[in-house]
């Protein structure tokens, strides 16, 4: 949950440019400077409007509209008639258009013939004397040794990857970062940079900070282990042709002395450690950190889909990780009272796992990610529950949910942002989701 105080919703995540009334976006721009070209070439003479968008963290909008107006250079002078000038009778009006061009001077002759015959023969005399005299150039280059070449190794190798580590990196990788930055690392530029071929994964403390820290858009992962970030650092850097080498776990904790050197411990009632996102034994609780991966440069960048993060102990206190006290009644009237336990715990879900994309107000990144605020399909309970769990296109499964952080991120969206769509039980998550853990 945002500290008291924060100001971190101030920051401006990017700046959207509009032209006249139109609805698309001429430019966007995601990272300081915020600069951008304006062509108006292909715009019409007359008066237009520049509508310039700021949206902060929050997801809070500013505009500012510019008027301005465009008139293009004419190759037709007129004279003898002035621009709203009253006349009578007969007007002389001279136009007055520019001169052809001048007539093009004769091409000068080039060299002759002969000379062209001269400098073959004598570039191809020049490689006859060079592979006659390779034997003296030999002698200045040593030849290979009976053992080998005799080129240096290179001084500074890749770390050794650690297949262990790899291997529950893909796991974490496909369930909290794939849905953005795709399963091929192409990501979605410029809001979220790939990763394949991104030369800002060689520096390994870097990476590790990257992900832990997090910058711009894209959320801190602070409830990460030392061994996670390893895991998830060594996957992108050794993935999609890049070849950066592994980081170990100790190598992770010198770059993030903050994070902890173990895995954290399950969360009650999570998903067992072999669910996509228990890599390593990890449990469900200790893959919450974030919904996004590493970018190279800051950019917005997220890997959130549409839902709740696929992590189930992410809770800034670890409420979720308990059931709720909401009341067995509830399920027989779903739009009478709701639990305040539950929206807490559905709240610290959400604010550490879902606002980098749908934003704290619930406004999202349309069309990307959906508005979740005044959004008719939550009003369908089981199909709220069903897409959180299982995922749809761009949004990713969530399989490490229980029941009960099913009810609770349920609960929250379909009650916040003037939604008043009535609580969903731990009974409802599980009637709609039967292999969530219970």
């Amino acid at each position: 949950m945002t500290e008291p105080g924060s100001s971190s919703s101030d920051r401006v995540v990017r700046i959207e440019v509009f032209l006249d009334d139109r609805p698309e976006a001429v430019q966007i721009v995601t990272a300081p400077p915020f600069r951008f070209q304006l062509d108006t070439t292909g715009l019409d003479e007359g008066a237009h409007s520049l509508r310039v968008v700021r949206i902060d963290a929050s997801g809070g909008r500013r505009e500012r509209r510019i008027p301005f107006h465009v008139e293009h250079a004419s190759d037709v002078e007129v004279r003898g008639l002035e621009p709203g000038a009253t006349v009578s009778g007969s007007v002389e009006v001279d136009v007055v258009v520019p001169p052809p061009p001048a007539a093009s001077l004769p091409k000068p002759k080039g060299p002759p013939t002969w000379l062209y015959l001269l400098m073959t023969v004598l570039i191809l005399g020049g490689i006859w004397v060079f592979f006659m005299v390779v034997p003296i150039y030999s002698n200045l280059v040593p030849a290979p040794s009976e053992g080998g070449s005799t080129a240096s190794a290179p001084s500074t190798p890749a770390p050794p990857v650690d297949a262990a580590l790899l291997k529950a990196g893909e796991q974490l990788y496909t369930s909290d970062c794939a849905a953005c930055h795709k399963p091929s690392g192409e990501g979605m530029p410029p809001t979220f940079p790939a990763l394949a071929g991104n030369s800002f994964l060689s520096d390994a403390t870097a990476t590790v900070k990257r992900i832990y820290e997090g910058s711009g858009a894209m959320p801190s992962h602070p409830s990460y282990s030392a061994k996670m970030l390893a895991e998830v650092a060594t996957y992108i850097r050794n993935t999609w042709g890049n070849a950066y080498g592994g980081v170990s776990v100790a190598d992770a904790a010198a770059a993030e002395p903050s994070a902890s050197n173990t895995g954290a411990a399950p969360a009650s009632g999570s998903a067992p450690a072999a669910s996509s996102t228990g890599s390593s034994g990890a449990s469900a609780g200790s893959a919450a950190g974030s919904s996004s991966e590493t970018t190279p440069s800051g950019s917005t960048s997220s890997t959130s889909a549409a839902t709740p993060s696929s992590s189930a102990g992410s809770t800034a206190s670890g409420a979720s990780a308990q059931p709720s006290t909401t009341a067995p009644a509830a399920a027989a009237a779903p739009s009478g009272g709701i639990d305040k336990a539950t929206m807490d715990a559905g709240e610290q879900l959400y604010e550490a796992q879902c606002t980098s994309c749908h934003q704290a107000n619930g406004a999202g990144l349309p069309p990307t990610f959906p508005a979740l605020a005044g959004n008719a399909a939550l009003s369908d309970a089981t199909a709220v529950v069903q897409r959180i769990f299982d995922g749809k296109g761009i949004m990713p499964a969530h399989k490490t949910l229980n029941v009960q952080q099913l009810a609770d991120v349920a609960t929250y969206v379909r009650n916040s942002w003037g939604n008043a769509f009535g609580p969903v039980t731990a009974e409802q998550a599980a009637q709609a989701a039967p292999k969530a853990a219970q």
